[in-house]
């Protein structure tokens, strides 16, 4: 199973391009860091056979000098995401390696989808519309104050047409005034 989605022990679809496990039971979905998912399938691809310690920190750390401990805590790692409690799935052989045990095979096809996480859609939709909010107040505030110079512009033109014809109408008043007399 180099490739894809597979399903071990009928519960737990494993996904190696989005790094998922999911178990179907509680429908939870773990993302495990790519060093995880390349030791689970290295053990699945190898399944029923002894994989060697030495052989894992070769292919997988590199010969990394901390990589005994970094081994201990992926399988121990492994085991929990697999509810491995019994330690029967990744069987440890003591200074020598693992063997996994499980049925491998590909999901059906109508796997029911995994639950949404409402947990991480709310702050997502929170921000959202709190965003949408304040885009729409800075839209109202900006269109009241165009509005408002667009207003006080019209005023300004009013009271200035209202000068122009009372300055003229005094003026017509002086002129009546000068030639009356």
């Amino acid at each position: 199973m180099k490739e894809g989605i597979f399903q071990l022990n009928d519960r737990f679809v494993v996904d190696r391009s989005k790094n998922e496990v999911r178990d179907k039971e509680s429908n939870q979905v773990s993302r495990l860091e790519p060093r995880l998912m390349k030791l689970l399938c290295l053990l699945v691809d190898r399944c029923g056979e002894v994989v060697t310690r030495d052989y894992i920190i070769k292919d997988i750390w590199n010969d990394y000098p901390g990589a005994n401990e970094g081994l201990n805590q992926a399988i121990s790692f492994l085991r929990k995401q697999l509810a491995d409690d019994s330690k029967t799935i990744i069987k440890t052989l003591p200074k020598e390696g693992y063997v996994f045990h499980a049925s491998i095979s590909r999901p059906a096809e109508n796997l029911p989808a995994p639950a949404k996480k409402t947990a991480t859609r709310w702050p997502r939709l929170i921000t959202v519309g709190s965003l949408s909010l304040v885009f729409l107040l800075f839209i109202f505030y900006y269109a009241q104050r165009k509005m408002g110079h667009t207003q006080d512009a019209d005023l300004k033109v009013k009271q200035a047409a209202e000068t122009a014809r009372l300055d003229s109408l005094h003026q017509a008043e002086r002129m009546k005034q000068l030639n009356g007399k």
